[in-house]
């Protein structure tokens, strides 16, 4: 990578400036503490989930959009609310091929392979809303091509196409990745993305939840050996845990992500996501 942005990376019409890449990280906008924490996530206090209603006033703040209240009918469901036996009678192609597209989501579990040894199982819930569907896909692709990026050792660059490259989205993004690069290290294994739901979207701003599980992943050299002291946040119980963003949705009508936060055991909605 270069210092200029990586190609197909979109910006928000509100900013300027420029940011580094993953590979060349700038200063001490980027932290080259390793091993690295989170999907797009920093790790100190200050970006704990807060509250609910604190979170969502932040993320709307940013998005520069006006937010409802979270709904009462679409509350979080421990071990993300699917019962395994018809998960699995939905992993079909059709399923794969319905969650590809808008405007809903059907209930389904979709296995997609980030890169040689590295997959990402993803639980699509049943989401007939076009806007709600659409935040949920875009905050799924993001978190798959994150990985995506960690397996080919930083050659695939579609993350940058989920993110709005003026965000501290894409700072924590390009944090996170710096981590594995500097370092020469990827991933094998799997990881799941279950639990999907927005709890709040009004106009181009949305709420995106979900839960993660990373304990079926193993930190690895580049050429896919595991190495030998594996990092706290792959075993349980960090290696579970909820994380949220903030999305605005631009003129062409694709969803953006502008803010990550998480929720780590103990928190109690980390908590929720175990199963």
């Amino acid at each position: 990578m270069s210092g200029t942005f990586p190609s197909g990376s979109r910006r928000s019409a509100y900013g300027g400036g420029s940011a580094p890449t993953a590979a060349t990280p700038a200063g001490d906008r980027v932290s080259r503490r390793t091993p690295p924490t989170r999907p797009a996530l920093t790790s100190t206090a200050a970006t704990r989930l807060a509250p609910a209603r604190a979170l969502l006033l932040a993320a709307c703040a940013l998005l520069l959009s006006a937010c409802a209240a979270p709904d009462a009918d679409r509350g979080f469901t421990p071990g993300g609310g699917l019962d395994p036996v018809a998960v699995a009678s939905e992993e079909t192609a059709e399923t794969a091929e319905t969650a590809a597209e808008t405007p809903g989501l059907r209930a389904g579990t979709e296995t997609i392979m980030a890169a040689p040894g590295l997959t990402i199982e993803v639980e699509w819930p049943s989401e007939p809303d076009p806007d709600r569907a659409g935040a949920i896909k875009a905050f799924a692709d993001d978190f798959v091509a994150q990985w995506r990026a960690v397996g080919t050792s930083g050659k695939d660059q579609s993350y940058v196409k989920g993110i709005d490259t003026d965000s501290p989205a894409y700072i924590d993004t390009i944090t996170w990745l710096a981590g594995f690069f500097k370092d020469k290290q990827s991933a094998r294994g799997v990881a799941k993305l279950y639990a999907l739901r927005v709890p709040a979207v009004m106009g181009r701003g949305a709420e995106v939840n979900a839960c993660v599980d990373l304990t079926g992943l193993r930190l690895t050299d580049q050429e896919g050996v595991p190495v030998a002291r594996q990092p706290a946040w792959m075993k349980r119980p960090r290696a579970i845990f909820l994380q949220t963003a903030g999305l605005g949705q631009v003129d062409d009508g694709v969803w953006l992500i502008r803010l990550y936060r998480h929720a780590d055991y103990p928190d109690e909605r980390a908590k929720e996501c175990l199963r």
